[in-house]
């Protein structure tokens, strides 16, 4: 919730803690308070001495659980760490970390707290560590330059790159709509926020594939009718793998029948891209069949069978002008990048490696 940018950046400010902001948060972007906003955790997370200078006391959690493996990784392992989760919802904590549990709106809480001028109550801390919030911006920083000279350097399609590149292009009033799977994984890792007030959805709920299309077609459509200058009315992009959209194609329909604008870019590494980084990966005989599932298909022929144009991006500059393109102009438009499933993920751990290549030279 956009609305909760303000407050919540305040009481960071107030108590000299970092934000750190999930990407569906709507507080990663916008035109608010960044001074105590973190949003490249996930990858200084990974790094354990990094992480480990960072253990919490006290850890206030609003809303639902992290994108980030690692940042949830961090919180399970600081377990011990009071931690309190604000969420009007039924159950908002399946991972049975928090020591208490708020149903509240998260605006009334940090209202309380604000009036009240201090958090130590929450859990008996009186003495705040002033160096808190700057080790954290320090590791950020650190962070930020080592992804950016990176992902500069990465001339082949890279996942990572190409959510970050796509993420830069969505004007003020846009939405950003990714898919499941590793589209959410890779914007919450390699795009940086910024003052652009831009939208971030997800179907983070039920976490599988199926409906992603018809899902950002119909936020498409709600914003048809969005007045000028409030907060709808701008373009929508959804980034999405290959499987997703064939899971889903044929919601391209909506698009058609309702004369949508919507820009879609196809991450298509021929398979299920994010089963490559999990265990099941080291046991090749069955991997590809049983998980990777590749189909060799290409979708020039599903966009024109629903009356979308089409175009095939094969370099940055290229991704750039298709997504400017589809975003300036009217109708369905799709993109499609090819990436390869084992390079991309030998190109994630070597970011990660730059990253702790990074924080161990500026420790």
């Amino acid at each position: 919730d956009a609305s909760l940018a303000a407050p919540l950046t305040s009481l960071a400010r107030m108590v000299g803690a970092p934000l750190v902001a999930d990407p569906l948060s709507q507080v990663r972007w916008g035109a608010h308070d960044r001074s105590v906003i973190v949003d490249r955790y996930d990858a200084w997370l990974r790094h354990q001495p990094t992480a480990a200078a960072v253990a919490p006391d006290l850890v206030l959690r609003f809303g639902g659980l992290p994108t980030s493996k690692a940042l949830l990784q961090y919180l399970q392992h600081h377990a011990g760490a009071h931690q309190i989760v604000v969420d009007p919802s039924q159950w908002p904590d399946p991972t049975l970390l928090a020591a208490d549990v708020v149903h509240a709106d998260p605006r009334t809480v940090c209202a309380m707290l604000l009036a009240s001028a201090t958090i130590g109550a929450l859990h008996g801390v009186s003495v705040v560590d002033r160096e808190w919030l700057p080790r954290w911006q320090h590791a950020d920083a650190s962070a930020s330059r080592a992804l950016v000279e990176y992902s500069a350097r990465i001339d082949e399609p890279f996942e990572g790159r190409a959510l970050a590149e796509v993420a830069s292009l969505i004007p003020g009033r846009g939405t950003l709509f990714v898919s499941s799977s590793m589209p959410v994984r890779d914007l919450d890792a390699f795009a940086p926020g910024d003052a652009r007030s831009i939208r971030v959805l997800a179907n983070r709920g039920a976490n599988g594939i199926d409906g992603v299309i018809s899902t950002a077609l119909g936020a498409a459509a709600a914003r048809v009718g969005a007045e000028p200058g409030g907060d709808g009315g701008g373009p929508l992009v959804l980034v999405i793998g290959d499987i997703a959209f064939y899971h889903d194609m044929n919601g391209l329909l909506a698009a058609k029948l309702h004369g949508l604008d919507a820009t879609i870019i196809i991450l298509n590494n021929d398979g299920g891209g994010i089963f490559s980084f999990l265990p099941q990966a080291a046991h090749p005989a069955h991997f590809e069949q049983l998980f990777g599932t590749p189909h060799g298909l290409t979708f020039e022929h599903a966009a024109q069978m629903y009356g979308a144009q089409y175009r095939r991006a094969d370099t940055w500059q290229s991704l750039r002008d298709a997504v400017s393109s589809g975003i300036a102009g009217r109708g369905l438009h799709i993109v499609e990048l090819r990436t390869d499933r084992a390079r991309n993920v030998v190109l994630h751990r070597d970011a990660w490696a730059a990253v702790a290549a990074a924080l161990a030279a500026d420790a």
